[in-house]
């Protein structure tokens, strides 16, 4: 996979808006090669793990998505997502697995796969509630991707999670659910501003959320808080756990 892109620091707003609990997430963003597809990931990835554990180092908790329902010209194929404590977690393996030759041959089996750009964004749970487990074991991920109108302070962004917290909190569909907000680290021209992605067990929790959703009084005044403050596209995926394997995220 190719190494990270230019370093770009946000806005101050934004920035001001994160909480020190914050944690990191990089991600991969993937085409696959010709004649490629997720059984040849899946085997880079054991391969990846197997040398990591090798040359003693820890593969970082890494899940993966792929498009379900993704409007655009240039849709990935598949998003590799690494977690990481914190940024200086993230720094720390970075430099460890720069300085390991196993790490080399990885590189070199994932870039035989899938062609890649990467980023960074610290990440933020909005809301918590209840334990998300996927079925198959693929969960639905619902990712909105925003920009921030131009007059909106860290505040009205901080107003607005509340306002979020209140109303799926008051909802009894949402009771099993996860709602995190991610902002970027390292850009580009036309990066959104922040990221807000749910995790969802299956299709149908997807649907009946909604369903639970549009039906609640309290949802036309959140949704002109939303309109207010955010500018947003919306999209879904399927994501698992695939380091270590075997959950959703």
């Amino acid at each position: 996979m190719k190494r990270l892109e230019m370093f770009v620091i946000g806005s101050l707003m934004l920035v001001l808006s994160l909480s020190l609990q914050a944690d990191v997430r990089e991600v991969y963003i993937c085409n696959y090669a010709d004649g490629k597809d997720m059984d040849d990931l899946m085997s880079a990835r054991d391969f990846y793990v197997k040398e990591a554990e090798k040359a003693g180092l820890e593969a970082a908790t890494a899940f993966v998505w792929t498009p379900v329902k993704v409007v655009g010209d240039k849709v990935p194929d598949v998003l590799w997502f690494n977690n990481y404590e914190d940024e200086i977690a993230f720094a720390k393996q970075s430099d460890a697995f720069a300085a390991s030759a196993p790490m080399e041959k990885v590189n070199e089996r994932f870039n035989s796969v899938m062609n890649c750009n990467s980023a960074i964004a610290s990440r933020e749970v909005v809301y918590s509630s209840g334990e998300v487990t996927g079925s198959n074991p693929p969960a639905i991920i619902v990712s909105t991707a925003c920009m921030v109108h131009p007059d909106v302070s860290a505040e009205n962004l901080e107003d607005l999670w509340g306002h979020v917290r209140g109303v799926l909190g008051s909802i009894d569909a949402y009771k099993n659910h996860l709602l995190y907000r991610t902002t970027p680290t390292t850009s580009g021209r036309n990066s959104p501003d922040l990221r807000l992605y749910s995790v969802n067990s299956n299709m149908t929790d997807w649907a009946s959320k909604r369903a639970a959703f549009q039906a609640s009084e309290a949802t036309p005044m959140l949704m002109r808080h939303f309109q207010s403050t955010l500018d947003c596209t919306t999209s879904l995926w399927a994501g698992q756990r695939i380091v270590p394997a075997g959950n959703t995220e």
